[in-house]
């Protein structure tokens, strides 16, 4: 039986974060070399209110100039996943750090959707992905030959495109105090991290609690322990990260901000 040949299709994925941005502009400003059949987001519905903002950026800086910008939705919401039973009968419940299935069940199913959907109409996509020429240990572990990444290409540092971030008011404060952009509710979230969702989205920040202390309860009930969701060390539980955050990381944030304008 003769293989068929799918035909390459070139498309940056971006995430709405500062590196996504400046890769984005930066292909944008090198046609030639980096060939670009669209742009695709994987729309999250825990992502940070301010990343919607820097999507409907990008969007229209793609219509401008006639380059196709996709959204594609997860499967599933991520509260839905969280009241997903294993076939134990227990909830996904929030996600921990070795169970991580925000990673695996939510984000990645978007992926492999618009995967899907591109092989059935003959193409495998290749991805341009925004990481920087410093940040070695998260590109040397790729090996699909449908990625690349032109910030390594053009030796971008991170600390290049902080720098830059941190002065732009679209993304609401953010890189002040974060360098890189997870979602709201991420296991592996720095304090800092907590408690800049708690100043900024505090009824994100009081559901995520309310998620995890309902989470630490169930566990307690199901291990006969006490439970957390973000540390091996149960005091650290939704009590503790709650407390820490309003009574003293909060304070290391300020309200001072510079405006600059967008890269041209």
């Amino acid at each position: 039986m003769k293989s068929i040949t799918l035909a390459p299709t070139y498309w940056a994925s971006v995430s709405g974060g500062k590196d996504s941005l400046f890769m984005l502009n930066y292909i944008l400003h090198n046609l030639d070399k980096y060939p670009l059949d669209g742009v695709i987001h994987f729309d999250l519905d825990i992502d940070y209110p301010f990343v919607k903002d820097v999507v409907s950026f990008m969007r229209e800086r793609c219509l401008s100039l006639r380059i196709p910008f996709v959204i594609v939705p997860t499967s599933n919401t991520w509260e839905e996943l969280y009241y997903k039973k294993y076939n134990n009968g227990s909830i996904y419940g929030f996600p921990s750090r070795r169970a991580r299935w925000c990673n695996s069940r939510y984000k990645l199913s978007a992926l492999r959707n618009f995967n899907d959907y591109k092989k059935s109409l003959g193409y495998n996509v290749y991805y341009y992905i925004g990481y920087c020429y410093d940040e070695f240990k998260r590109y040397n572990k790729r090996v699909s030959p449908f990625e690349r990444f032109p910030l390594v290409e053009a030796k971008i540092y991170e600390d290049t495109i902080l720098k830059w971030a941190q002065h732009q008011p679209i993304f609401n404060d953010y890189y002040k105090y974060n360098k890189r952009c997870g979602c709201m509710y991420c296991p592996m979230a720095s304090m800092v991290n907590f408690a800049y969702l708690y100043k900024y989205y505090p009824d994100n920040f009081n559901y995520m609690i309310d998620k995890m202390r309902e989470t630490e309860k169930i566990r307690f009930y199901e291990l006969g322990r006490p439970y957390s969701c973000i540390s091996s060390n149960p005091k650290y539980n939704a009590d503790y990260l709650e407390h820490i955050v309003k009574t003293k990381y909060v304070h290391y944030l300020d309200n001072t901000f510079t405006q600059l304008s967008f890269i041209d």
